[in-house]
């Protein structure tokens, strides 16, 4: 049974390493949505794109940190 409950905490950490990275790429995207939207209107209405890129780099920044900390941070998986 403990071999089932290390190899579920190891497939549930993956996963969430996974979805994390997925949330970076989407913080990336809004920052780059953000830069788009604002070229394209002229460099009209700033402050709409420029808090809508720093949400994004926000949100790419703690699921960058959140992702390097899982690495850091793994527990045992009590087997010994």
């Amino acid at each position: 049974m403990p071999s089932e409950t290390a190899e579920t905490t190891a497939l549930l950490r993956s996963i969430r390493r996974l979805l994390l990275a997925i949330v970076f790429l989407l913080g990336v995207g809004l920052v780059a949505l953000a830069d788009t939207g604002y070229m394209t209107s002229g460099y009209q209405d700033g402050s709409i794109f420029a808090l809508a890129g720093v949400s994004g780099a926000v949100v790419a920044l703690a699921a960058v940190l959140t992702w390097l900390g899982s690495w850091r941070s793994a527990p045992s998986t009590g087997a010994d």
